[in-house]
């Protein structure tokens, strides 16, 4: 029997499911940045997000035609300039909030930390892609760690915790990804929670200890493994106030904030209590574009970029959050599951890593919107101001429109 083929059309190779979100939130985030910036004096954030979008749309078409085999081998080089990048940073850059962060280069700044988090992304890619690797051996181990910590510790330098913890959370994802202990995984998620708990004092870290120990058991690993585990969270417990004296002062008060929202509404905390009040006053339908109190008075600092969600939260009320909630569900719903489709490890690390990457940015910057989570100055993917950010979004989606097409 002669076999029958079907000619594929080009769109047949475009992943619509994942493209056509990530188009609309990007149309939200326009449509929030000039309602949010419009009335300012010789501001150009609007005129610069379309400017960063072209080019993110052109790195995206780049990434997304070009060869896996030429993927593979770009890996390396580009993981070696953006790290050149970082140190350029540490000794170049241009300090914001206390945060030396930012090159300056043809009058326009970028921030190579977010450029970091593609490069090191393409290089756990590379090392998972290489034949007889495993994250069970402690070569591999080893290496991936270290792959990690370089990149992490440049920019904790800056310093910029909030950028260094998206690293983490991206290595915790790739780690489970790649069938690492799961064990090791719970105890390593532990640790930030107990943290915070010691921070908080009171009973409260003693009974995160508690559980933590209790789960712990559950697991039934072997006696060393255990004592390893409840032994860092007993360093962590005790050293949290050490850790805390040696923040600097705009961290120490973001941490304050968080663990009592209420402390300081005039100075600290009056980022996270304007824009909890601009979520709640939006009601069902909003107040209309360009008619939020909150956004055009003002009242929310960095609202453009940080605080972004509180824009159509105010203006389009509840159905406007739901809209851009339902998105974002959406996208990573489709995210993971091309992950689990793909053939090609390299593309697997890429796709489930990026989608780390991206939940991680929408969990923590909704929920310090909402007043939940400490405000740490992470993005939220496609819609905050900021071209460094944009641009690194799309090489990744790139990436994964790249997965797609070669995987019919």
């Amino acid at each position: 029997m002669k076999k029958i083929s079907i000619e594929k059309k080009f769109w047949d190779y475009i992943d619509f499911k994942l493209l056509i979100p990530v188009l609309l939130l990007t149309g939200i985030g326009f449509i929030s940045i000039y309602s949010a910036t419009v009335t300012l004096p010789n501001n150009k954030q609007f005129e610069n997000q379309i400017f960063a979008f072209g080019i993110s749309f052109i790195i995206m078409l780049f990434f997304a035609l070009t060869p896996e085999k030429w993927l593979h081998y770009l890996s390396i080089p580009i993981y070696a300039i953006v790290i050149l990048l970082l140190i350029a940073t540490l000794l170049f850059g241009t300090t914001i909030y206390g945060t030396r962060g930012w090159l300056v280069i043809a009058r326009r700044s970028f921030q190579a930390s977010e450029f970091a988090k593609l490069a090191t992304l393409m290089a756990f890619a590379f090392i998972f892609s290489n034949v007889n690797v495993s994250i069970k051996y402690l070569q591999t181990f080893l290496i991936v760690i270290g792959t990690f910590l370089l990149p992490t510790a440049l920019i904790l330098l800056q310093p910029d915790v909030g950028t260094a913890t998206v690293f983490f959370a991206m290595l915790l994802g790739i780690l489970y990804w790649s069938g690492f202990n799961i064990f090791a995984i719970y105890t390593i998620l532990s640790l930030p929670i107990l943290l915070l708990l010691a921070l908080k004092g009171g009973i409260f870290p003693w009974i995160g200890l508690g559980i933590f120990v209790i789960i712990a058991l559950f697991f039934k690993r072997k006696l060393l493994s255990t004592i390893i585990a409840i032994g860092l969270s007993l360093i962590v417990v005790f050293s949290a106030p050490i850790v805390y004296q040696n923040l600097q002062p705009h961290q120490k008060a973001r941490i304050s904030t968080f663990l009592d929202p209420n402390s300081n509404k005039k100075d600290t905390g009056y980022n996270v209590a304007q824009s909890v009040l601009a979520v709640g006053s939006g009601g069902i339908a909003g107040k209309g574009f360009m008619q939020g109190t909150q956004t055009q008075l003002r009242y929310i600092p960095m609202q453009s970029t940080d605080f972004i969600f509180s824009v159509p939260a105010e203006e389009f009320g509840l159905i406007g959050s739901i809209i851009v909630l339902g998105l974002l569900f959406y996208l990573f719903l489709r995210i993971f599951k091309l992950a689990t489709e793909v053939k090609s490890r390299f593309y697997s690390v890429i796709i489930f890593g990026g989608g780390c990457i991206l939940l991680y940015h929408t969990l923590m910057n909704i929920g310090m919107v909402l007043g939940l989570l400490p405000a740490m100055g992470i993005p939220l993917p496609f819609m905050s101001a900021g071209g460094s950010a944009l641009m690194t979004n799309y090489a990744i989606i790139g990436l994964m429109l790249n997965a797609y097409r070669s995987n019919i």
